[in-house]
């Protein structure tokens, strides 16, 4: 029952309407269809009555799936949609409150415009708190908690707060939010065509598999009755079911937005692991290579939307202020390094070692050439700053956008394997069917003779 009302609520969070005869319509056709599959491969009695049982149990699954990819495919558009829109209107006006209303007109109606309503209505009606609109902004993220998402609405509060040019910067935020855009597209695009490859697997593997029982009819040494054959064939219509199933599941997961407050804190515990193991050991070296993999591409993603704190900060103050300073909205994982930079600097103001210290254990060449150029600026040999900066932030992006195509890969690998399971248990079976075939035959060669 728990079960089954898990099901029911989520469907209902995806936008599916219960109807009774919807429901009796929708089932009536899985039954059938079924029945008609059953008959394909001559299952008798109680192995097609399981078949049956196997494929209206799995059925709301599949409908699950179908509510959740659309819904899902809805909240990516809505939200890419959003961001585009937040950034030229804040160009324009240069304020959040101006910007939401702005973004507001839109959406007629859904998820995304209550959430914007209800930013709206906190800021118009908080006036007893401080940092109220980063709480109404709070709101959207909880709703779509992608860390792009965070950094806009992070740099926005900055300009508002701070002032100082931020044009450049606005141009930048759209270009990597059109290659999360594109990148994501593509991802659904790569998805959707294994999805019909492992379609096309399940149907092409059945068909040869139901192969061997006209061959065997006209053979004259029908095997399909055997239960050993009844017993593999619901088996692998049943496991080909249960794959092509995943293989749904992989296409409706929900891979643009996902809950960024869990894999931060996720990777800091990561970085409080590193400090932790002993690399004396190989078990100790291999933890902590694993824990510095992981703290080392949440830093790559994270150290463009820190620099771009910075070239706001320093329109208004020198570099080592804008470090201080930058400490409260910086992103988590780089907190503990900025404090340790800020003491170094105390100590040694003049020196370049503070910003060479900087992130040093995980060896990115962004992050030290990054931090050569802040540490020239400081000392006032350095060139435009905003120009250098906007830079160094556009290779940072290029660099992770090329990450994120990486994992998009390392993803679709998982959907390959699918496409090539209908093979291995299609093969299985038509293992198991020769088998059955040739003790057939060789026990009718034996009554003849």
């Amino acid at each position: 029952m728990a079960v089954r009302e898990n099901i029911s609520e989520e469907l209902q969070k995806y936008g599916y309407v219960f109807s009774w005869k919807k429901n009796i319509v929708l089932y009536v056709i899985a039954f059938l269809s079924t029945i008609l599959l059953g008959r394909l491969f001559r299952l008798q009695g109680i192995t097609q009555i399981l078949l049956c049982i196997g494929t209206l149990l799995m059925f709301p699954f599949f409908l699950m799936n179908t509510y959740r990819s659309r819904y899902n495919q809805k909240r990516f558009s809505d939200l890419n949609i959003y961001m585009e829109q937040y950034l030229y209107s804040f160009q324009k006006t240069g304020k959040v409150l101006e910007t939401l209303e702005d973004v507001s007109k839109l959406f007629v109606d859904g998820e995304m415009k209550t959430c914007i309503e209800e930013a709206l209505s906190v800021i118009n009606h908080t006036f007893d708190e401080v940092d109220v609109e980063r709480k109404a902004l709070g709101l959207i993220y909880q709703a779509y908690p992608y860390s792009g998402l965070m950094s806009m609405h992070s740099f926005s509060l900055d300009v508002e707060k701070n002032g100082g040019e931020y044009g450049n910067a606005i141009l930048l935020l759209l270009e990597s939010r059109r290659m999360w855009a594109d990148r994501n597209y593509e991802l659904l695009k790569d998805k959707k065509h294994e999805r019909t490859r492992v379609i096309l697997s399940i149907i092409t593997t059945l068909l040869l598999c139901s192969m061997i029982y006209l061959l065997s009819m006209t053979l004259k040494l029908d095997v399909a009755d055997n239960p050993i054959a009844q017993a593999v064939t619901l088996i692998v219509l049943l496991s080909d079911l249960w794959i092509f199933y995943l293989a749904d599941r992989k296409f409706s997961q929900d891979d643009a937005i996902c809950d960024q407050k869990q894999k931060t804190e996720d990777v800091l515990k990561a970085a409080q692991r590193m400090k932790k193991y002993k690399r004396e050991t190989i078990f100790g070296k291999m933890a902590y290579r694993a824990a510095r993999k992981r703290v080392m591409r949440q830093v790559e993603k994270d150290f463009p939307k820190w620099l771009m704190q910075i070239s706001l900060l320093l329109q208004s103050d020198n570099v080592q202020v804008a470090i201080q300073k930058s400490y409260d909205d910086a992103p988590e994982i780089l907190k503990e390094p900025i404090l340790e930079m800020v003491y170094e600097m105390q100590v040694n103001p003049a020196g370049m070692e503070p910003y060479l210290h900087f992130l040093e254990e995980y060896g990115l060449p962004e992050v030290s050439s990054s931090m050569k150029m802040l540490y020239s600026i400081s000392e006032g040999t350095g060139g435009d700053v905003t120009a250098q900066i906007g830079d160094i932030i556009r290779r940072n992006q290029a660099l992770t956008d090329r990450a994120d195509r990486l994992k998009n890969e390392d993803a679709m690998a998982g959907m390959y394997a699918l496409f090539l399971a209908p093979q291995i248990t299609g093969g299985f079976k038509l293992a198991v069917d020769m088998v059955l075939l040739f003790i057939v035959y060789m026990a009718r060669l034996g009554n003849l003779s």
